[in-house]
């Protein structure tokens, strides 16, 4: 852990953030668990009933779980809960529900054929080279961070530790 010595203020805002982070991390991390066990799931359905069925499936067991959480909170806080999601938004979530069967249909075909370590590890590298631009170009309402050699860096070891574990012939 790096501490900066020589300015006070640089120290409790750099404590600040690190309590800040910490939950995010730990969150992020069971977030990324369950990823491992969603796709291991969708692997093995992705045998047995197709990939696109597959994916088809899964979101709508999703979407009728979040159905009845949607519920659950309207019955709870009423409409006003929903007020501030205006028609752009709308769209941004139905372009992400669209995509998560398109995602979920694609694990469930590469998966069974690559393995579990290597799909994951690829859809990751391609999960971290799309957030690398959008973070760069300040997209999803974020701020720019600008591009650098660390972080080019560290995709293309991320690329390198890919290839490693993608079974080979």
């Amino acid at each position: 852990m790096w501490l900066i010595i020589s300015c006070p203020q640089k120290e409790i805002k750099e404590e600040n953030m690190q309590k800040t982070i910490l939950p995010a991390l730990i969150v992020a991390l069971i977030s990324g668990l369950a990823i491992g066990v969603q796709a291991s799931l969708d692997s093995a359905a992705g045998k047995i009933t197709g990939a696109v069925l597959t994916g088809l499936l899964v979101n709508f067991m999703g979407g009728m779980a979040a159905g009845l959480l949607l519920i659950v909170i309207t019955v709870r806080q009423g409409k006003a809960a929903f007020s501030a999601i205006q028609a752009p938004t709308l769209g941004i979530i139905a372009a992400a529900g669209l995509l998560g069967i398109g995602i979920i249909a694609g694990i469930a075909y590469a998966l069974p054929k690559i393995g579990i370590a290597a799909g994951l590890s690829t859809i990751i590298a391609g999960q971290m080279a799309v957030a690398i631009l959008v973070d760069t170009l300040g997209l999803a309402g974020g701020q720019p961070i600008p591009l650098n050699w660390t972080r080019v860096g560290g995709l293309v070891l991320l690329a390198l530790g890919t290839w490693f574990i993608v079974p080979k012939g």
